[in-house]
């Protein structure tokens, strides 16, 4: 009852009627004051305001200081058809000049290596590499393995169409999401637009969201990232044996 009696002052100590009023205007003015407190912190954490022309200068310089990354995979496909979804994890390894392998885990353990125009498919299971040719389809590579991934920011805005949708959080990162509309229309064909979330950080993606024609999607989640630290050689090649077959599907990418 302390607290309730060190409220009352005066006549209104005597007087219930008065005593409520009383608690309830200084309820409201503790309210009052909270708020105003809150107000300026509010203020000072409004994410800034990001145009085109600032976001494609702060990608061009963290494209200049990109070399490697390394991080773990998780990709959820949809396949609206069906109403099916599917996820595989994996482990991640890019290098600037081109090399990307995908160590598949879950749930199937498979191997693919980028170079170039090429992608060679490791499946230990079988025992065999699968070769493909994917010249026709560099384009599409490049949305699906190399977006944000030190794409500079004048590349962006030759290829996309860009929506700043803002600042946001995932987990305990800060990031920028962005909306990307392919300006290709080939591209568009087969990818409408792309959901871009950007740490803020260090200026790599943390999740990318791919929207194909006809309501499926592709969800890539990154964690354990890791930026610009040396990538041993083992992690630039696939882990096959010597002798493993290598065959080259007479259907082609």
């Amino acid at each position: 009852m302390a607290p309730l009696y060190g409220m009352m002052s005066g006549s209104a100590g005597n007087n219930p009627s008065l005593v409520a009023k009383s608690v309830i205007a200084k309820v409201c003015r503790l309210g009052v004051y909270a708020l105003c407190l809150l107000l300026p912190l509010s203020a000072a954490g409004q994410s800034q305001e990001w145009t085109e022309e600032r976001l494609v200068k702060r990608l061009n310089q963290a494209a200049d200081h990109f070399q490697t990354l390394t991080a773990n995979l998780q990709y959820t496909k949809y396949t609206a058809v069906v109403d099916d979804t599917s996820t595989e994890t994996a482990r991640l390894t890019h290098n600037r000049n081109g090399r990307i392998l995908i160590e598949f885990i879950n749930p199937e353990p498979k191997e693919i290596l980028f170079t170039g125009n090429k992608a060679r498919i490791y499946y230990p299971k079988m025992g065999r590499i699968e070769e493909y040719d994917l010249s026709k389809h560099r384009s599409l590579v490049e949305q699906f393995l190399l977006l944000g991934f030190g794409t500079s920011g004048n590349k962006l805005k030759r290829s996309y169409v860009i929506t700043v949708l803002g600042e946001t959080r995932i987990g305990e990162r800060v990031v920028l999401h962005l909306e990307l509309t392919p300006k290709d229309e080939r591209i568009r064909q087969q990818i409408h637009k792309i959901h871009l979330w950007l740490d803020m950080a260090s200026w790599v993606p943390v999740q990318q969201q791919f929207f194909e024609v006809g309501g499926d999607y592709l969800l890539a989640r990154y964690s354990d990232i890791k930026v610009n630290i040396r990538i041993p050689r083992s992690k630039q090649t696939l882990s096959a044996p010597r002798n493993t077959p290598v065959v080259k599907p007479r259907a082609q990418l």
